[in-house]
């Protein structure tokens, strides 16, 4: 088993660094909220007189539209043999990327989604996890001229009969500006005693949590961040495509801490390497230098969701 999951990782790594890959966030299926966020990476450099450096700001609003109980919701218990619920969730983001070339005149990039997200619980059949996600990643100029809508859809099972080892498996299919690509969906949640707990998803995503507190706690993560448009001309529809995306893996220590009911603050110090700007559809490659980065979010959990505090330890 250890041999075919490194086996499975080496390949997928292999695979999906050369096309397209996306970071899976485990917390955000079950809770709901709006969190706004700003990434602030330093200055890397492409040569001796050229560095390249990409701020960007994001925004993000989760919020369940429709919930549905086997039983009454005071009786709701996810540890109950007989307990079932449903929910649908609809997730909005938008960020606004600054993109910035030594002596190049870059436009800011525009992302919008909208993603649909439905989970389907029990005890006996587990989680089952449907989304839907249609994206883009504009210019001011490709917005008018070349608008290219994007698609992303996964399923997913989520076993939860030990609520201290949540595994996963599943897949996924990524269209990005007109290349198709699926992607197998597999990882584990584990809580490793009363203070830590562990992430793993293939290809490159993992996570340790430190609870210092209730209201403190810390992570020591990596993950591989793939798409991420740099600049945008033209159109895979119309085969003059000339996209040029950043991918780069990312290491960090955060620290996260909850105010009152409501609110969580995360400050974010990495360190992002193995960095390259690439053309989706052309042989565009440059590669670019390690750089320091920080990063600061701030959400507002609406406390709706019916499986976040088991999912997350709270119960």
């Amino acid at each position: 088993m250890l041999k075919q999951l490194i086996l499975t990782l080496i390949i997928s790594f292999v695979a999906f660094t050369e096309i397209v890959a996306q970071s899976f966030n485990v917390n955000r299926l079950f809770n709901a909220g709006a969190t706004f966020g700003v990434d602030y990476p330093s200055m890397g450099a492409i040569d001796d007189s050229t560095d390249f450096q990409m701020t960007k700001y994001k925004f993000q609003f989760v919020k369940p539209i429709r919930t549905k109980f086997g039983v009454a919701l005071k009786d709701f218990n996810i540890k109950k043999a007989d307990a079932k619920a449903s929910q649908l969730f609809l997730a909005s983001k938008f960020s606004v990327a600054q993109p910035s070339i030594t002596n190049a005149q870059l436009e800011n990039i525009y992302k919008g989604e909208i993603e649909f997200t439905a989970i389907t619980a029990s005890v006996r059949n587990g989680i089952w996890v449907y989304a839907a996600n249609i994206y883009f990643e504009e210019s001011n100029t490709s917005l008018n001229q070349s608008f290219t809508p994007n698609f992303r859809a996964y399923t997913a099972y989520i076993n939860i009969r030990n609520l201290k080892m949540v595994h996963f498996y599943g897949a996924t299919l990524v269209v990005n500006q007109g290349r198709i690509v699926p992607l197998p969906l597999i990882g584990f949640r584990a809580k490793l005693n009363s203070k830590i707990k562990a992430e793993f998803i293939v290809p490159v995503h993992f996570k340790f949590n430190y609870s210092l507190s209730r209201k403190i706690n810390f992570d020591l993560a990596a993950y591989f961040s793939g798409i991420n448009a740099v600049s945008r001309e033209g159109s895979a529809l119309q085969n003059d495509d000339n996209t040029i995306n950043l991918r780069e893996l990312k290491t960090y220590f955060a620290a996260n801490a909850r105010f009152g009911k409501h609110f969580k603050l995360k400050m974010e110090l990495g360190y992002a390497f193995l960095r390259r700007l690439h053309g989706i559809n052309n042989d565009y490659k440059q590669n670019i230098a390690s750089a320091p980065y920080v990063s600061f979010s701030l959400n507002y959990n609406f406390g709706h969701s019916v499986f976040g505090s088991f999912i997350n330890g709270e119960h």
